[in-house]
């Protein structure tokens, strides 16, 4: 069993091997450390051309834990070669996609991250601080294609960081508004048919002992961020009666629970658990319960509130 770097060595070599054995002998490969999101520093494996803007990438870390599990490295390297090919087209077409999204200031849009967990992912990346160690940052997208803005691509917008924030939350907000949903009622059935409470119009009969919900956003996707919308705390608190816990289940949601009857040591060893067991590594938000409290999303320690605070920023 190879270690990783050896694996790196070894997969790599079969892939420029494999490029001819496609007729694929003008794509390049090229080596490059990449750091993502929520998954910090890792080997990629770009696939380039000669005149095209994009190319396709590969993870060494996600090959490797095939090969840990079986895989030859002869076959993943046939897969990543032929998933390359298949990709360059795709690649051409997003290029040209990407100079037309960034003329247009509407297909702007944030993604909510934790600091702490994305230090090395934030250099050269502009974001705009929440508080209790919560950042958006700012993406083009346009349906499910989405190229995070940085600093080198804030020249090319005619506006400040501040302007390039406030459009990219309105977008968010207007294009894919928050959702709050009965836990109960969500869990048991699909998603998108559930009542979204945040409605005006929404009735709403609880559908646990305990009533619980989820935050999320209108594509249940990278839906944590709406806690932050405009108008979105006071609206739970309203709903609510009161202060109520966040428990951050993944990046994708929250879990609310009214602040009555709840113990937080008991609510932070579940959201710590559920990070250990279910929540995969580069779905995990944050370790910390958080309670809000007259507007304010503070962090919450097992003897009560941290003194640090984040207010609604929007």
């Amino acid at each position: 069993m190879l270690d990783l770097k050896s694996f790196k060595k070894e997969f790599v070599t079969q892939c420029r091997n494999t490029l001819c054995e496609f007729g694929a002998e003008d794509m390049k490969i090229e080596e490059r450390k990449v750091n993502k999101a929520q998954r910090g520093m890792l080997n990629g494996v770009l696939f380039k051309k000669d005149g095209l803007g994009c190319a396709p990438t590969f993870y060494v870390e996600d090959f490797y834990k095939a090969y840990r599990d079986g895989t030859p490295i002869t076959d993943l390297s046939r897969d990543a070669v032929d998933a390359a090919v298949r990709s360059m087209d795709m690649a051409r077409r997003l290029a040209r996609k990407s100079s037309d999204m960034l003329r247009d200031p509407g297909n702007l849009r944030v993604r909510m991250l934790s600091m702490g967990r994305n230090k090395g992912y934030l250099k050269g990346i502009p974001y705009r601080e929440l508080g209790c160690g919560f950042v958006y940052i700012a993406e083009m997208g346009s349906g499910e294609y989405g190229a995070v803005i940085t600093d080198a691509l804030m020249e090319d917008y005619e506006m400040t960081r501040d302007e390039l924030f406030d459009k990219a939350i309105r977008n968010t907000a207007e294009n894919f508004p928050a959702v709050l949903q009965d836990l109960a009622e969500s869990a048991c059935g699909r998603p998108e048919e559930c009542n979204n409470l945040l409605d005006p119009k929404a009735s709403w009969t609880p559908a646990g002992a305990v009533p619980a919900f989820v935050l999320t956003n209108s594509r249940f996707f990278w839906g944590a961020g709406a806690i932050f919308y405009p108008g979105v705390i006071e609206r739970i608190h309203e709903l609510l009666g009161g202060d109520f816990y966040v428990l951050p289940s993944s990046v994708h949601e929250l879990i609310i629970m009214a602040v009555e009857d709840q113990d937080p040591q008991q609510l932070a060893d579940l959201v710590r658990s559920a990070n250990r067991e279910v929540v995969a590594e580069n779905e995990i938000l944050s370790d910390d319960l958080y309670i809000c409290k007259s507007g304010k999303l503070c962090r919450v320690s097992y003897g009560g509130v941290i003194p640090a605070c984040g207010c609604n920023v929007c």
